[in-house]
């Protein structure tokens, strides 16, 4: 019986490997750079005209759904995912300046990354006003980022941290620490694991 479990998930994990292939065919094509091992769920879309500055690492999982954002008129604007980071279905992360997630992170399902807002006041018509200037931001190594959650320009998780789910990310938070809330608030920081 277990030799049949095996043999079904080493098929499935095939197949899923096959198909992100084809998935990723055209991407690589124009510029994107990924490591071995990157699996790709159906419908994301990528941007396709600015796809050089877009780096994934090796054995990175992206969700179905998902959109990555560069503007075209910014070659400098960049997206870094680690390796071994795994991101759940439809998520955003859109830079116009720098955006940097570590690896071993686990992204749940409708998170938001963002380093730029869209330019808002009275008179200034949003949907034709541009973006604001980025404000990078980095998501440390081995981080967990709850389900609904933005992360907001200029924020900077380090290694180790937990956000909650529904949480706005407005300002950053050292190694270690669990928050919650919008905005996020510091609800415990943890201390380091010994080996």
């Amino acid at each position: 019986m277990m030799m049949l479990v095996n043999f079904l998930r080493n098929a499935h994990g095939g197949w899923n490997a096959a198909v992100s292939f084809f998935r990723l065919l055209l991407p690589r094509c124009l510029g994107l750079r990924t490591r071995a091992g990157v699996r790709a769920g159906g419908g994301i879309e990528w941007p396709l005209g600015n796809l050089r500055n877009l780096q994934i690492g090796e054995n990175v999982s992206l969700g179905k759904r998902g959109w990555f954002y560069l503007p075209l008129n910014n070659r400098q604007a960049r997206i870094q995912i680690g390796a071994g980071t795994a991101i759940g279905n439809d998520f955003v992360i859109t830079a116009n300046d720098s955006i940097k997630i570590g690896c071993d992170c686990l992204l749940s399902y409708r998170v938001t990354v963002m380093d730029h807002a869209h330019a808002t006041g009275w008179g200034v018509k949003p949907v034709s006003s541009g973006l604001t200037a980025g404000r990078a931001v980095e998501i440390g190594d081995r981080c967990f980022i709850g389900c609904n959650t933005v992360i907001m320009p200029g924020v900077r998780l380090d290694a180790n941290c937990v956000v909650g789910a529904n949480s706005v990310v407005t300002k950053s938070f050292a190694a270690g620490s669990v928050v919650a809330g919008a905005p996020a608030k510091l609800l415990r920081g943890l201390a380091p694991q010994r080996a």
